[in-house]
């Protein structure tokens, strides 16, 4: 093939619909922003009506305009409902699922219940919203799915035996999507965030493992959730258009680190 008929390297997103699950807050939120600074047409999408107003309204003070979509992902019919309605609106170009929960606690501790909830968000919808957009997708054949993996998905972790489970599946979910989709123009990858502050973990560890979380950071600090998004938007644009099932840590050199 020549040089010239390769598709130029490009980080423009315009023109293009992005739905991030999870949107409203954290990590899922830093990434739309970046999206939508990209110049891609956004949707937000989540459980909590007013997380995702708020979120709205200060990308609106920065002039990034972003609908919203309140649903929770892990009710499937609710999560069908929502693809339908999207595809109809605009075809849906970029998906980012950025849902997930946690809870902390010995292994024998956790019980069927807290394994059908943690899978349920982190691995079920998951899997689903990437059959449901993927559709739209596949049909077209083009498009760029980025699933929101962890640390946890390459090593295991004490007191989050669940937690751990289900990211390993979605780093396992996004190989084998990216292997059957691939020929058909569908691209499927995942960022793997190191250590950041959010909602989801910020109360729930303490400042012992948070001293040995940074010590064992090369770059000797937390990120910041906006850190992700220079990732999003890459696997997202053109300038990834030969890069598929590929999991991007940005985790200071925590897993280079080794033991």
């Amino acid at each position: 093939m020549s040089i010239n008929a390769v598709q130029p390297m490009s980080f423009d997103l315009s023109g293009r619909h992005a739905v991030v699950i999870g949107g409203g807050s954290g990590i899922g939120k830093a990434i739309a922003e970046g999206l939508g600074q990209a110049g891609a047409r956004l949707t937000l999408a989540g459980r909590r009506q007013d997380v995702l107003d708020q979120a709205a309204t200060e990308f609106a003070r920065a002039g990034i305009a972003a609908e919203i979509d309140p649903v929770d992902a892990t009710d499937i019919a609710q999560l069908q409902a929502f693809a339908a309605r999207m595809e109809k609106a605009a075809p849906v170009d970029i998906l980012v699922n950025a849902q997930g929960i946690m809870t902390l606690k010995p292994a024998e501790e956790f019980t069927p219940e807290d394994f059908d909830r943690i899978l349920g968000t982190n691995v079920k919808s998951m899997y689903f919203a990437c059959l449901e957009f993927g559709k739209g997708m596949l049909a077209r054949g083009q498009g760029s799915i980025v699933n929101i993996a962890s640390l946890a998905s390459f090593r295991g972790c004490p007191r989050n035996a669940i937690y751990c489970i289900s990211k390993h599946g979605v780093v396992a979910l996004t190989e084998t999507l990216a292997a059957e989709w691939a020929p058909r123009g569908v691209r499927v990858n995942a960022i793997a965030p190191g250590f950041f502050m959010t909602d989801l973990n910020k109360d729930s560890m303490k400042d012992d493992r948070k001293a040995r979380a940074i010590s064992r950071t090369p770059m000797g600090r937390f990120g910041a959730t906006s850190e992700l998004a220079g990732a999003a938007v890459y696997l997202s644009a053109p300038a990834a258009a030969y890069v598929t099932g590929a999991t991007i840590q940005v985790d200071g050199g925590f897993l280079a680190s080794g033991m």
